[in-house]
């Protein structure tokens, strides 16, 4: 459907989404109603970690959440401290410590002196941490498989490439050498 030959209307489930191709319209009564790539990319992202758990197909699995799968990602393939852990994640190093008692108690990492701060403790996947992070992995390509298998392969790839140039562009996105994402908690 059209409102002033600019916003098309796609209706995704029970959901009324829309969609101005151009951009923004100029007139806020159409433009309200779009929501922004930020917001789309928000709702993608977390629909992508709700579908993530029907792809963790072992029952021990089931006990790690989506925020621990950050964690286990940003510790491979060296480890790291609980500092820089706190930093890439954007959260306090209380927060970091909580959730790595949880990875401890579940034997995916450990504690270790750090072999360049005798201060710090390196963090570091066990390896039923690596398996963890290995079926996770695997998981993260079947939900991936179910967006290509809804748009298309080359359309996924194209928002990738797409996403990957932004950042590239604009994104902080690397505190020295590893990604830096704040956990869906």
């Amino acid at each position: 459907m059209e409102a002033n030959g600019t916003t098309v209307a796609a209706k995704a489930s029970d959901t009324v989404v829309w969609l101005a191709p151009h951009g923004p319209t100029g007139e806020w009564r159409l433009d309200i109603d779009r929501p922004p790539l930020g917001s789309l990319t928000g709702m993608l992202f977390r629909a992508m970690v709700d579908r993530l758990d029907d792809h963790i197909d072992d029952e021990s699995d089931r006990l790690v959440r989506p925020s621990h799968l950050y964690i286990l990602r940003s510790l491979y393939p060296h480890g790291a401290s609980v500092t820089q852990l706190a930093e890439r994640c954007e959260v306090t190093k209380q927060a970091i410590s909580q959730v790595l008692n949880q990875l401890e108690a579940l034997n995916l990492v450990r504690r270790a002196a750090h072999h360049q701060d005798g201060r710090a403790k390196l963090v570091e996947l066990t390896e039923e941490g690596q398996r963890a992070l290995a079926r996770a992995v695997d998981a993260w390509t079947g939900v991936e498989r179910e967006w290509a298998d809804l748009v298309g392969s080359e359309a996924v790839h194209q928002v990738r490439r797409a996403m990957v140039t932004f950042l590239e562009a604009y994104g902080d996105w690397h505190q020295g050498d590893e990604p830096r994402l704040r956990p869906v908690w």
